[in-house]
């Protein structure tokens, strides 16, 4: 080629060079920029669709229906039995009833429910199935089985929650004063409790138009299954025109009483026998011969012939001084009392007690038997003054207690604080709970009566003195 020609073409090829460069250069930022767009807005769709449900998607997954409540059913036994007849009773096959029973065992070592106690049955609404069983093994203890479905069950021992809580009674007697009680729905052991306040009153014998109103504490298991009377904090008896008051409450050594308006502790504050006995076999003597060694010595108390097992109780409030074996009166227990006076127990076949701590009037310390030198089931009950024995039948224990003048401030504000909730309750035909309780501090108390029995008219007196005890 002519070196004209070649000059000439140089120019053009430059231009097409850059012509070229430039659209390499254009066509690999349209393809990384039609790239990033793309992942973007992928990203996008992702993040929107990921939080939310499309009916279009064939893969949903579906929505998880909750399952309903199940029905509770609870009851108290009325008999004791195995624990697969009560579920085969409830619908549960014979098969399943045993499978159940078996858990039971495991964990309660027990294939029986006990009559009184409380047995609550959870089940499906729909399909009546047992889901769960929950019983009452003992006030503190609970047994409770539920099942997860496929033949899985589990089964455990559970502490029963309790709450606390005061309820408010008032009725007017009309047709006597335990009938008129029970009509109203007052526990036993508050009745009791009652008696045992207003021991000079004769309750029963309360003319037509008394009225009554009184505070009393339950304990109710958190499901509402287990309900017991603990303790009562005040009664008020109107009688006519007169009123007569019980307010609880501790005094300087955190013993528990019931007191009237004037502080004075209500109550008996001793008996006269330890024991219900069938007679006295040897009464207290300077010279009495032994029936085992044939001789004669003194006999520093009386003997009190009763059924082996009888329930032996304190005879005043006090302070067990001992509580073991003391030689030739075998298991004894020794009680010490106000005044200087000891009380002593001896023969026992068991010892209820321990020593050091406090016992209140009517307080079992031990049962009847023939324990150490003895020729057969009896009491030998001793009174110690001064460090001298003296005659039990004609030696007087206890004495009227008052709140302390220290503490009496205290109790004044109780008192009002009682009076004032008394004063709220309706005079008649009233059974409330009450959200709260009253309380003033550490100090204060309640009359415990968990313990407390009813026996026949004559001795019902004297046995709820016997079985008053004091907690917390």
């Amino acid at each position: 080629m002519p070196l004209g020609n070649r000059a000439a073409l140089w120019p053009r090829v430059v231009t097409a060079l850059i012509v070229a460069l430039f659209a390499t250069v254009a066509t690999v930022r349209l393809f990384v920029d039609s790239t990033r767009g793309t992942s973007d807005e992928a990203t996008l769709d992702d993040a929107y669709l990921a939080g939310r449900v499309d009916s279009q998607f064939i893969e949903q997954p579906e929505l998880i229906k909750a399952a309903p409540e199940p029905v509770a059913i609870a009851l108290t036994l009325d008999r004791s039995a195995p624990v697969a007849d009560y579920l085969e009773g409830a619908g549960l096959d014979r098969n399943e009833a045993q499978r159940w029973a078996w858990f039971f065992n495991k964990t309660a070592e027990s294939t029986y429910l006990q009559r009184g106690h409380t047995l609550t049955l959870y089940k499906d609404p729909e399909t009546g199935d047992l889901r769960e069983l929950r019983y009452n093994l003992s006030d503190r203890i609970a047994v409770s089985e539920r099942t997860y479905g496929q033949g899985i069950i589990r089964s455990s021992q559970e502490l029963i929650r309790y709450v606390i809580r005061p309820v408010t009674v008032a009725f007017r007697v009309d047709n006597g004063f335990w009938r008129e009680a029970q009509r109203n729905g007052l526990p036993t052991p508050i009745v009791a409790t009652l008696e045992y306040a207003f021991e000079g009153h004769r309750l029963n014998d309360l003319p037509r138009g008394s009225a009554i109103k009184l505070i009393y504490q339950e304990k109710v298991s958190r499901d509402g299954t287990s309900r017991t009377p603990t303790g009562l904090e005040a009664a008020q008896i109107r009688i006519g025109d007169k009123t007569f008051n019980a307010f609880a409450f501790r005094d300087e050594q955190g013993q528990a009483h019931l007191y009237d308006a004037d502080g004075e502790a209500l109550g008996p504050k001793s008996l006269r026998f330890p024991l219900q006995f069938d007679y006295i076999s040897s009464g207290f003597s300077g010279r009495r011969y032994h029936p085992l060694l044939h001789i004669y010595r003194p006999h520093a108390g009386v003997d009190l012939v009763a059924h082996y097992g009888t329930p032996v109780r304190t005879v005043a409030d006090g302070r067990i001084e001992a509580a073991g074996w003391c030689g030739e009166l075998g298991r004894c227990v020794r009680v010490a009392h106000e005044g200087g006076i000891v009380s002593l127990y001896g023969h026992l076949s068991q010892i209820s007690v321990q020593s050091g701590s406090n016992v209140r009037v009517g307080d079992v310390i031990g049962r009847v038997g023939t324990s150490g030198l003895s020729s057969g089931p009896h009491l030998h009950f001793g009174i110690e003054k001064d460090g001298h024995f003296v005659d039990p039948l004609t030696q007087s224990l206890g004495s009227n207690h008052h709140v302390s003048p220290r503490m009496k401030l205290l109790f004044e504000q109780l008192k009002q604080k009682y009076l004032a909730t008394l004063n709220r309750v309706p005079d008649f035909g009233s059974h409330l709970r009450l959200p709260g309780t009253i309380t003033a501090s550490s100090s204060t108390g309640r009359v415990n009566v968990s313990n407390a029995t009813a026996v026949g008219a004559a001795g019902r007196s004297q046995a709820i003195a016997r079985a008053l005890s004091i907690v917390p």
